[in-house]
């Protein structure tokens, strides 16, 4: 039977976009009072005050693709007749999702992102789903890791069986890491045009880093996709290695002529819940470095006098976020580097991609898991979480999420705070 949902307040703000994208939806004419209210109220966050003004707006661009249930004044008496609702705003939009559940055909899910509201839904007799189990169920990682028996093994590498069979239902570009039964690695793959193809023991080696080998097997697999596709994303916890790997793989590129710049293109979002500074007096390029773009360059780079040397070379540039717009690297052969990408949503990155031509790469880090630093940025908004979703299967495309941490054994611990 067709699904259908109804969103509540809550699941339609964390949604954003994605919602629009799925099958015709409902919501209640509560929820449009509570978006009208929280764009101009005092007591909400920016964050929050500016989601749902996009979200009025894109709700007045897709006047087709969702239908208002009109709260009816004399409902309110009916609930009071379910001794576990109060009258709240909350119940009316339950109460409008169980009237709308009772005159139609399909298969109606109630989405709500509160867990006393899905209580309630489930208790009213309504079937409920959450933003956040959804999340869950994309766990798409760029591999798989399948353990095959040892008398298996033999079979699983004669050559016919490698290049006829895509036995795991990998998508292009996906990686297998291949355990035996001791759970011991013994090899990686990924699919490619319609073949196994194994993965060898790769190596950055540049003038500025030295020769980096891959720590672990994860490594393994990020140093493959960076040096062998168009667009890659590495995601994966603080010291996982991801933006070590990215400006390394960038600066081989770049010194093999490969690429003749890097551009990293810079959403400076102050980290969350720490205190804002202000302003950074000074030129564009002087307050970026300000910034924690300058941090991470200076980290990477050996000072702020060696970024400053690139930069005047003409090797290294860096674009705001906020000047992206009619950018484009067609002609440049560039390497368009962006790092911490979580703090990135849907339209940032859209229009971001949107800049890199035929002729350059891109490179995407950062964690959608832990590190978003603005809540507009988080959830189903998310932009690399979005570019993973669009993107993975693409033959020019490539993706790993790093498992272990390397920094430090406090950065290992700090982890789990």
């Amino acid at each position: 039977m067709k699904k259908v949902f109804f969103y509540d307040t809550c699941s339609l703000l964390n949604e954003l976009h994605s919602a629009f994208e799925n099958n015709f939806f409902y919501i209640s004419s509560v929820t449009l009072e509570e978006l009208e209210n929280i764009k101009t109220s005092s007591s909400k966050d920016q964050d929050i005050k500016y989601r749902a003004r996009q979200l009025l707006h894109l709700l007045f661009e897709n006047k087709d693709k969702y239908k208002v249930v009109i709260f009816q004044k004399e409902w309110e008496t009916a609930i009071s007749n379910f001794s576990y609702l109060s009258d709240n705003n909350d119940s009316k939009i339950i109460y409008s999702a169980f009237i709308t559940d009772t005159g139609i055909s399909f298969d109606l899910v109630f989405k709500t992102d509160d867990l006393c509201c899905a209580a309630l839904a489930k208790q009213i007799g309504l079937t409920v789903e959450t933003t956040y189990e959804q999340m869950k169920l994309d766990n798409y990682t760029g591999f798989i890791e399948k353990t095959i028996p040892n008398e298996e093994l033999v079979a699983f590498y004669s050559k016919s069986n490698l290049e006829t069979e895509n036995h795991f239902n990998l998508l292009e570009n996906q990686y297998l890491i291949v355990k035996d039964e001791n759970g011991k690695i013994a090899d990686s793959f990924k699919w490619k045009n319609g073949n196994y193809e194994q993965v060898l023991f790769p190596v950055l080696k540049t003038d500025m880093f030295g020769m980096i080998k891959p720590k672990d097997e994860y490594q393994k697999l990020a140093i493959d996709s960076l040096l062998s596709n168009k667009i890659t994303v590495l995601r994966g916890p603080a010291g996982s290695g991801k933006s070590y790997l990215s400006f390394a793989a960038l600066f081989q590129k770049l010194e093999k002529h490969e690429i003749d710049k890097i551009i990293i293109f810079c959403n400076t979002v102050a980290t969350a819940n720490s205190a804002k500074l202000g302003f950074y007096p000074g030129s564009r390029n002087e307050k970026l470095l300000d910034s924690q773009i300058g941090n991470f360059l200076s980290s990477k780079l050996g000072d702020s006098v060696a970024v400053e040397r690139f930069i005047a070379e003409g090797k290294l540039a860096l674009l705001p976020m906020s000047d992206i717009r009619g950018y484009d690297t067609t002609g440049m052969k560039a390497g368009i580097y962006i790092t911490e990408a979580q703090n990135l949503d849907i339209e940032l990155m859209r229009l971001a991609l949107q800049r890199v031509g035929d002729d350059s790469i891109c490179i995407l880090d950062g964690d959608d898991q832990a590190q978003v630093d603005l809540s507009i940025y988080g959830g189903t908004n998310n932009g690399l979480r979005r570019v993973s979703e669009i993107f993975r299967g693409a033959d020019f495309y490539g993706e790993v999420t790093l498992q272990k941490i390397h920094r430090s054994r406090i950065a290992e611990l700090a982890q789990l705070m």
